[in-house]
């Protein structure tokens, strides 16, 4: 049976050999408050299951402001245990910020992390052995 996670995204998705998690936190906009919601539902979710995992963030269409950037980063280091690859994907002035403010958090900077305006090319990262 298929299983959908609370953003939509089938999980485990299977891709060019291997499984991920998706999660879609694209297309809020300036909606943060929905985006807030929706990432404690994708925690609850994770959290629950014992398994480690490939997640893939689309954060595509949203605005990353001080807020939101703080939020996304709490919510990373909620899921940590569970993260064996990280990837995001979204607009290149976003994933600036993401990935500096990631290098700047000493509790995230063991994680292995990867950063693409290119969804496609972000996926196969993932499930590659490289990392």
């Amino acid at each position: 049976m298929m299983t959908k996670s609370p953003s939509g995204a089938l999980s485990p998705y299977y891709y060019k050999g291997g499984y991920f998690h998706g999660i879609h936190y694209g297309s809020y906009f300036d909606d943060s408050q929905a985006l807030f919601s929706m990432m404690e539902k994708e925690e609850q979710f994770i959290l629950e299951s014992p398994n480690r995992r490939r997640i893939m963030l689309d954060l595509y269409e949203t605005k990353i402001t001080n807020e939101v950037l703080q939020q996304l980063l709490k919510h990373i280091k909620h899921l940590s245990p569970r993260i064996i690859k990280l990837a995001f994907s979204a607009e290149k002035t976003s994933l600036k910020r993401i990935q500096k403010a990631i290098k700047s958090e000493s509790e995230l900077q063991s994680l292995c992390c990867y950063f693409s305006t290119d969804m496609e090319e972000a996926k196969t990262w993932l499930v590659s052995d490289e990392g």
